[in-house]
């Protein structure tokens, strides 16, 4: 007889082990530390919206979720390759959701959960869960792309961004915790809260993992992040103030991380959730390398 248990800071492994036996596409992605800051370290996560199922002895799925407000994440949930189609997805599915109406929400969305998420969106080749998800009433409305960059086969001049930004009177400095408040305020107020929590997430990682440009009279003008979303070797999220866009800040930024990862043997970075695509393309041939669907389901 399955039955449910509830998500702990002890089940890490067990969860790490689970996911990378059952998600084909990013077997050996899923980390313990990884996992405890995605799901754990999410001030908004709650233990009852998270659970293990177990049959016998074996742990056969996970669903875990997260409410922001009056709307509900599914952040992350699988079922055993061995006992799919057999009506187990659809008994934890139908648990969450209970608990998110219970909990007042009136939408529940899938995976999407910034700004502690794995992925930005269900990859559509996982297509049970597409399948599972549309006959359990989600619509899916959205689609976004990630991007991979071989940090083995580039070595990322930096020189000539560095040449660029002295000559017009900027620096690019490592996040530390004597400017985490000032960073704080003006991302809060260039960019909202979300990329705020994100890159400030950069300061828990060792070696921080935000950069920031900052100008001549020390104001801070762009920033970029990388490992504090999705998974290891993860780039974002990044910007520049508006009227500085086009002088190869954005480029610089970029490179700064990515050799970063690649001095740390980082074999590549995958860049999450990607708007300029052209951008990434030109700038260091980043290739498309997966394709999200975004999607809800009213309660």
């Amino acid at each position: 007889m399955a039955h449910f248990v509830e998500l702990s800071l002890d089940h890490l492994q067990t969860l790490a082990d689970f996911c990378n036996a059952n998600c084909e596409l990013h077997q050996g992605q899923f980390e313990p530390e990884i996992i405890k800051k995605r799901i754990f370290d999410d001030p908004d996560y709650q233990n009852e919206h998270g659970f293990l199922l177990r049959h016998k002895t074996e742990i056969i799925g996970c669903m875990i979720g997260v409410v922001r407000g009056e709307e509900g994440w599914i952040k992350l949930f699988g079922i055993d390759q061995y006992y799919r189609r057999k009506g187990f997805g659809n008994v934890m599915l139908v648990e969450l959701e209970a608990l998110f109406k219970s909990a007042g929400c009136s939408q529940i969305h899938v995976l999407n959960a910034a700004p502690y998420y794995f992925t930005p969106g269900l990859d559509v080749r996982y297509t049970n869960a597409f399948c599972f998800l549309k006959s359990n009433g989600y619509q899916f409305n959205n689609y976004v792309h990630n991007m991979s960059v071989d940090l083995q086969e580039n070595d990322f001049d930096f020189s000539q961004s560095e040449q660029l930004l002295s000559n017009i009177g900027m620096g690019i400095k490592r996040l530390d915790h004597q400017d985490q408040q000032a960073y704080y305020q003006w991302v809060l107020g260039t960019w909202g809260e979300g990329w705020t929590t994100e890159s400030s997430n950069g300061l828990k990682n060792d070696p921080v993992t935000t950069f920031f440009i900052v100008d001549k009279h020390k104001a801070i003008r762009g920033f970029a992040s990388y490992d504090v979303t999705m998974f290891r070797g993860s780039f974002g999220p990044t910007g520049v103030d508006k009227e500085l866009r086009g002088l190869g800040i954005g480029k610089a930024l970029l490179l700064r991380c990515l050799l970063d990862m690649k001095h740390r043997g980082y074999p590549r970075c995958e860049i999450g959730w990607v708007g300029p695509i052209s951008f990434y393309a030109h700038t260091v041939d980043a290739k498309i390398c997966a394709t999200f669907v975004q999607g809800s389901k009213k309660l």
